[in-house]
């Protein structure tokens, strides 16, 4: 009986629908697949950024954050002090340890562990080195353990997945940055293992990060320590490594890019905070001959308070509060540097170097290229910035001056070549 047959197996696909709904998490139907990727030196009394977490977790009352702390050299201090944060001044119902670090591997396979994690509706990963997250969280062949499934499985029904600088960095299925400075990147390459002559080289992790982030390289503290440069250079060298990107974001201190609807048509990533998050896109760029390292047709885009992009087509929206520059600018030329990848901390009151001097292109009213080179010698890095042509634009929420206004931009065209 085909009509019987064909009738059975409806009804086994809606139940099976039916399954998939009723085993989601109540706050799976706003955000789908949700994470909160934080740059960093996150402030105790960054109200938006904890409360983001907590209602996506479910909201106050009622999350409960698992906190996972392998990244830290003491765990459970980390952890005792997010648990305060958490529960005493945002109001989570709950913020339960995960005991899973590198002394406690063996617990990312304990069934008590992994019944915990399924308990959770949202998860924070501290901050320290995302090298021991991958250690802890990760099997011997690079796959997941039994709490990295889980983990997956919770992120699938709709538990937030949150984390702070190494907490962010560790999330991309995509090669995994470990350290480096930007001018000893640029000068020497990315290498897979450290150097203990060296100690400032780019290394990576080949078999990239735990894998909750797809499609892009992440790397945290970002503008605030001038990582333009290092994050470049990983890029290029590892375009055609198995699990290279043309596509990074590199996340600012006290800023978070907020993710919901992670994995569809939809996915989005909006900038809260303090200050922005920039994407990198190598896709058109072509190495340059030279001694050391030369590249030319890289494109950033850098968004702040407000905007959003589709993580799919990269499609950017400027937030509302912001107006477009063009016609509107404030300075008779663009600003330069001469230490293009000084951060100068988030404290400082100041733009930090690359931002300054990017961002001034588009409020310049008779230069719309400009350049910065690094402070470090033998080679001398130029970094030429250009916002002709290539749907190059800037928006900007004014404020009090040009170091508080709130300037985004995309398609900013950037070539580094030696002097």
């Amino acid at each position: 009986m085909p009509g019987l047959h064909l009738i059975l197996l409806i009804l086994e696909f809606s139940n099976s629908l039916c399954f998939v709904f009723d085993d989601a998490l109540p706050q799976y139907a706003t955000y789908g697949e949700s994470m909160v990727l934080v740059g960093g030196n996150l402030a105790d009394n960054n109200t938006e950024i904890y409360d983001t977490i907590v209602q996506m977790a479910g909201g106050r009352g009622v999350a409960k954050i698992g906190l996972i702390h392998a990244s830290s050299a003491d765990p459970l201090d980390s952890a005792n002090f997010y648990h305060d944060i958490f529960v005493n001044k945002y109001g989570a119902a709950e913020a339960n340890f995960i005991p899973i670090d590198t002394n406690h591997t063996s617990a990312n396979r304990d069934p008590n562990v992994i019944r915990l994690i399924r308990r959770q509706t949202g998860f924070f990963f501290g901050g320290g080195d995302q090298y021991r997250v991958t250690q802890s969280l990760l099997l011997a062949d690079g796959s997941a353990s039994p709490a990295l499934v889980a983990i997956m499985e919770m992120k699938k029904k709709g538990a937030v997945i949150s984390g702070s600088s190494a907490g962010t960095t560790c999330q991309t299925n995509r090669v995994m940055i470990r350290g480096g400075v930007s001018w000893d990147a640029l000068k020497y390459g990315a290498y897979e293992t450290e150097s203990s002559t060296h100690p400032d080289n780019l290394v990576y992790q080949g078999i990239g990060g735990i894998g909750l982030f797809h499609n892009y390289v992440i790397d945290t503290h970002f503008s605030q320590r001038g990582r333009e440069g290092r994050i470049i250079r990983l890029l290029w060298d590892t375009r055609k490594h198995s699990l290279g990107s043309n596509y990074a974001f590199g996340v600012d201190e006290n800023t978070a890019l907020v993710v919901t609807h992670d994995g569809t048509s939809q996915g989005t990533g909006k900038v809260i905070g303090a200050a922005g998050v920039t994407l990198f896109d190598i896709s058109s760029s072509i190495q340059t001959s030279a001694r050391y390292f030369s590249i030319r047709d890289v494109y950033l885009s850098y968004l702040t308070y407000g905007d959003q992009i589709n993580l799919q087509t990269r499609a950017i929206t400027f937030s509302p509060t912001k107006t477009r520059m063009a016609g509107h600018e404030m300075y008779s030329k663009a600003l330069t540097s001469h230490d293009i990848f000084y951060g100068g901390g988030l404290n400082s009151g100041k733009k930090p170097e690359f931002v300054r001097v990017a961002t001034s292109v588009y409020d310049s009213i008779h230069e719309r290229v400009t350049y910065g080179t690094t402070h470090e010698s033998n080679p001398t890095f130029k970094v030429t910035m250009s916002a002709v042509g290539h749907d190059s634009e800037g928006w900007v929420e004014r404020k009090h001056s040009f170091h508080s206004d709130i300037i985004s931009y995309k398609n900013l065209y950037v070539s580094i070549s030696e002097q």
